[in-house]
């Protein structure tokens, strides 16, 4: 037991687990300065979402622990893999149908003191399913397999379905990253009889195309009004725009500029932070880092995202070094999820992207958040692991 234990502390990937702990405890405390004033304003117990993300990062590091240990091959099992889609697709359409709003978007289902994200555990699923139908297509046709148009558009028309019913919520950030972790593992893939350059060229021509319309219905006028997706109109039009509309939609850019402001190099210190205090809304989720910046400054906002920076590295150069074409497209997969989603949330803060309401790896509030991102930085261990053993898994024993 005492042996076993020994090999695998051994085969540890410390690069990875430090900073993402170090991240998880930052979070915590930025979670309990950016949210106590406001909890106490309210008659509510002020370190009541300290302990409930204290709780969240306990979870979620058990379940890093239990996926470092997990065999690859059972997260890439077919059964496993089409349950899950089930279960989502369930749990999308049961948010879709029986859930009131929240922030304009029916994304969340509650059960009781917690609510659950469905479209957080989508970016997993996606991943393991892109990369592991990337890997098989790829052997098939090094056998000499010809896949039928139909063949290859049924794996998709999956992913559409999912990402429909995310976007019909509408959960614009959570579709945005989803979709962004499709393309990008389909992009990277070498399988060039599954996507080739001109359809590349197309996809990511539609996304460019797709900002640009957005663009100019902010120039014509709100196109929604009165329909379920003015609320996510009026983000595009914060973004155009926070200063005209600073009393409603651009609140939060607005008194993000100020907290940014604030701060300066060095900040005004832990916890006295001035926007928080009811000028910034959601300043423990969306917005936590710019209490960051105006609490700790810019050089303690940089070593933070510094550290985010280097989780996302060492996982594509683990992806880079992996000699299974799986474990490869799966970090891929992976890291962009992290990379998107941190640039979708600092560029959110800065005004340089449209405000979408994702979190902040690791730091902002929230369980789904923080469960997926334990599983996937423990999944990436498990291959890590592997890699330094020279024991890494073939999972293509089956085509999808």
């Amino acid at each position: 037991m005492i042996k076993k234990i020994r090999e695998k502390i051994k085969y540890f990937d410390n690069y990875l687990f430090v900073p993402y702990i170090i991240l998880c405890v930052v979070g915590i405390i930025m979670v309990y300065s950016a949210s106590s004033i406001n909890l106490s304003y309210g008659g509510i117990q002020s370190d009541s979402y300290l302990w409930k993300q204290l709780m969240f990062v306990i979870i979620g590091v058990l379940a890093l622990l239990t996926a470092c240990h997990l065999n690859p091959k059972w997260w890439a099992n077919t059964k496993f893999l089409f349950i899950s889609y089930g279960v989502l697709i369930l749990l999308l359409g049961f948010a879709l149908l029986f859930t009131n709003p929240i922030n304009g978007a029916r994304g969340w289902i509650t059960l009781g003191p917690i609510s659950i994200q469905p479209a957080e555990f989508c970016k997993l699923f996606l991943t393991m399913f892109i990369a592991r139908l990337m890997t098989l297509r790829e052997k098939g046709l090094e056998q000499g397999v010809i896949y039928s148009r139909s063949s290859k558009l049924k794996p998709y028309s999956l992913v559409a379905v999912m990402l429909g019913l995310i976007i019909i919520a509408p959960d614009f950030g959570g579709f945005m990253i989803n979709f962004m972790i499709v393309l990008i593992i389909a992009t990277v893939s070498t399988n060039n009889g599954q996507l080739s350059y001109k359809k590349r060229t197309f996809a990511w021509s539609a996304v460019v195309i797709a900002i640009l319309i957005v663009v100019q219905l902010l120039r014509l006028g709100n196109p929604l009004g009165g329909t379920k997706y003015a609320y996510m109109y009026s983000r595009f039009e914060a973004f155009f725009d926070p200063f005209s509309v600073a009393d409603s939609s651009g609140k939060q850019l607005v008194n993000s500029y100020y907290a940014i402001s604030n701060g300066g190099l060095f900040g005004l210190g832990l916890g006295n932070s001035i926007q928080k205090r009811g000028y910034l809304p959601a300043p423990y989720t969306d917005f936590i880092l710019s209490v960051i910046n105006e609490e700790l400054g810019f050089i303690g906002t940089v070593v933070i995202l510094g550290l985010l920076c280097f989780i996302i590295a060492r996982i594509f150069l683990i992806g880079i070094r992996s000699k299974n074409t799986y474990n490869t497209l799966f970090c891929y997969g992976i890291g962009s999820y992290m990379l998107v989603q941190s640039c979708f949330n600092i560029g959110g803060v800065l005004g340089l992207l449209p405000i979408t309401g994702v979190t902040l790896p690791f730091i902002s509030y929230g369980g789904s958040s923080m469960l997926v991102l334990s599983l996937s930085v423990g999944m990436v261990m498990n291959i890590s692991a592997n890699q330094n053993r020279g024991t890494e898994i073939d999972i293509t024993d089956k085509r999808i």
